[in-house]
C-alpha cells in the first residue's frame, strides 16, 4: 500500500497543501516543482492574474482579497507538469469555488477539454 504524503507550504500569506506530488518532475521551461523558481513564477502569475481579473473570482465573480484567492490549475499539475506555470492553465478562484471544483472534478471536464484543445491535444486521447 502506497503511503500518502501531504506537503504543507507557506509562502507569504498563502497556504499551499500538496498531496502525493512528485516534487522532482520538470516542465519544459526547466523549473522544478517545489523549487523557489517555481513558486516565484507562480507568484508572479498570481499577481498578474489578480490585476487582470480585477480582484474577482473567475467562476462566481465574488470579490477576492489575498487571503481567500487561490490559483487553480485547469489541467492537473501532477498529470501535465509542462503546463504548471503556463498562465493560460491557471485561474484565480475563491476558496468556495476551488473546493467545489476539487470535490467533483468531472464537473470541470468540459473546461479541461477546452484548455487541452487550446494547447493542441485531445484530452480523450490522453486518458484513453
Amino acid at each position: 500500500m502506497k503511503k500518502h504524503r501531504i506537503y504543507r507550504l507557506k509562502i507569504g500569506s498563502w497556504r499551499l497543501y500538496l498531496a502525493n506530488c512528485r516534487l522532482k518532475k520538470m516542465n519544459p521551461s526547466g523549473v522544478r516543482r517545489g523549487s523557489k523558481s517555481y513558486y516565484s513564477a507562480i507568484m508572479a502569475i498570481r499577481r498578474r492574474r489578480y490585476k487582470l481579473t480585477g480582484g474577482r473570482c473567475e467562476l462566481c465573480g465574488c470579490s477576492l482579497d489575498k487571503d481567500n484567492a487561490q490559483m487553480h490549475h485547469v489541467l492537473p499539475m501532477a498529470e501535465f507538469p509542462q503546463y504548471a506555470t503556463h498562465p493560460d492553465n491557471l485561474e484565480m478562484v475563491c476558496d468556495e469555488c476551488h473546493h467545489a471544483i476539487h470535490l467533483n472534478p468531472y464537473a470541470n471536464l468540459q473546461h479541461m477539454e477546452q484548455k487541452a484543445q487550446h494547447f493542441g491535444f485531445n484530452l480523450k486521447d490522453y486518458y484513453s
